[in-house]
């Protein structure tokens, strides 16, 4: 079981400081022409830190599969996240477009394979060195594990059942 060190209920004004803030920062190096630049093949590598990943990968995901419609509700609405990953979850969204590597394509069915909810969960939660925000502090943990129910959803494979 995942124990968040974010609280749920509380700091929602905190939480929505720091959503601007990570907005404001997004946007400055969107426009600024940022573009992190990586070599070799980074598509399916792990996002989660090697002294870390055995034990996300064991991670079980709580939500229910029937959590994907509220999935949808945090990916469309409350996380945003159709404005990199696009409305269909294809890592065609506006915002994306500026990112290298490009921004995640949740319908590959290559990278649903290779992820576990745990990866998932942990990408959502902390971020990505890729440029991917953590929303640990923006998103409650129930929100999150929906939202990595959604993703499944997206992709075509069910939750708590990626290897």
């Amino acid at each position: 079981m995942c124990s968040s060190s974010y609280p749920s209920d509380k700091g929602a004004v905190s939480a929505v400081g720091h959503w601007k803030r990570s907005l404001i920062i997004t946007g400055v190096m969107l426009l600024s022409g940022f573009r992190p630049a990586f070599g070799g093949d980074i598509e399916y590598k792990p996002r989660v830190p090697a002294d870390s990943i055995a034990s996300v990968k064991e991670l079980v995901n709580p939500a229910s599969d029937n959590g994907a419609g509220r999935g949808k509700e945090v990916f469309l609405a409350k996380g945003r996240c159709y404005n990199c990953h696009g409305r269909s979850g294809k890592g065609d969204g506006p915002a994306g477009a500026a990112f290298n590597p490009k921004t995640r394509d949740f319908t590959d069915p290559q990278w649903q394979k290779a992820r576990t909810d745990g990866e998932i969960f942990w990408a959502i939660s902390n971020g990505t060195e890729f440029g991917m925000i953590p929303f640990g502090g923006m998103l409650s943990e129930d929100e999150r594990w929906q939202l990595v129910n959604y993703i499944r959803e997206i992709g075509g494979i069910p939750a708590n059942r990626a290897e």
